[in-house]
């Protein structure tokens, strides 16, 4: 049965430093992915992890030599690692990494499985909750625009979803008209 967090954290609390120290090293020495997880958590060093990102961009959607992979779950899972540690505006030129690497193997090889056309979605929205945070001076306008402009003409009304995505960001920084 596996353990859940309320149960990590009763043994965790029972643990002395010592133990704690033996855990972390043997998570640390389990996986490469736990060692990029634990630089960034205790190092401040987020490099690994976005090393992680760019690697898994370029396997599922790359646009030029071997033909992408297509499949997205390597990518999302390096993505949602590195937006645990990344500040806001990192986080944010992550996910926009994420959807325009999308967009340009889209332009490269042209339709693609459906599920891709909604994590493409997902992460836009995410993106733009994300922008809707940040002061309005460090919003990337002409990025998000372009990428709204690259992303036209494919199909499952994906470009519709994401211009829709971005006129209603767009509305929000408005705000309510008086």
């Amino acid at each position: 049965m596996a353990l859940t967090l309320t149960q990590l954290r009763q043994t965790l609390g029972d643990m002395d430093a010592p133990e704690l120290r033996e855990v972390l090293v043997a998570l640390y020495r389990a996986n490469a992915d736990n060692k990029r997880q634990l630089a960034a958590l205790l190092e401040g060093d987020h490099s690994g992890l976005l090393d992680r990102l760019e690697t898994e961009l370029e396997k599922a959607f790359r646009t030029s030599g071997r033909l992408p992979t297509m499949k997205v779950g390597g990518a999302k899972k390096a993505l949602t690692a590195y937006l645990k540690v990344a500040a806001p505006a990192d986080a944010l030129d992550a996910e926009l990494r994420y959807v325009e690497a999308g967009v340009l193997c889209l332009h490269a090889y042209g339709d693609w499985p459906e599920n891709n056309y909604g994590s493409m979605e997902g992460v836009f929205e995410a993106a733009l909750k994300r922008a809707a945070t940040l002061d309005l001076k460090d919003i990337p306008f002409k990025r998000l625009e372009r990428l709204v402009s690259n992303a036209g003409g494919f199909g499952y009304g994906f470009s519709d979803q994401i211009a829709y995505q971005y006129d209603e960001f767009l509305e929000k920084l408005e705000g309510p008209e008086d």
